[in-house]
């Protein structure tokens, strides 16, 4: 069964060329275009797929609908995360770069 077309657009506001992708997610199959990479594209696919399938085995949901909605839960809770990882880290960069400047700047006066 083929999907919907849907386009996947790294900037809306540019015209390039698009490829088109076809992928299945949670046994459905869109046909997707992309301005971007079509192999990272279809991995993202994947990577939903199995989270979605994941997510269908662990709570015994059977409605898409709401194993789309805990995947996309599950998905921002990660990249929730990652930021606040991510965070941590340039804070901790930060602190050590100030510290280096100032090692540097003794060792120069």
């Amino acid at each position: 069964m083929v999907g919907d077309q849907w386009s996947f657009k790294k900037d809306m506001n540019e015209t390039p060329e698009t490829n088109s992708v076809r992928a299945q997610i949670y046994d459905r199959e869109y046909i997707l275009r992309t301005d971007g990479d079509p192999e990272r594209l279809q991995a993202l696919c994947a990577a939903l797929d199995e989270r979605m399938k994941n997510i269908a085995a662990t709570t015994g949901a059977v409605d898409t609908l709401k194993v789309a909605v805990l995947a996309a839960l599950s998905i921002a809770d990660d990249a929730r995360i990652a930021r606040e990882e991510a965070k941590k880290l340039d804070e901790a960069i930060g602190k050590r770069s100030t510290a280096c400047v100032s090692i540097i700047d003794r060792l120069l006066s």
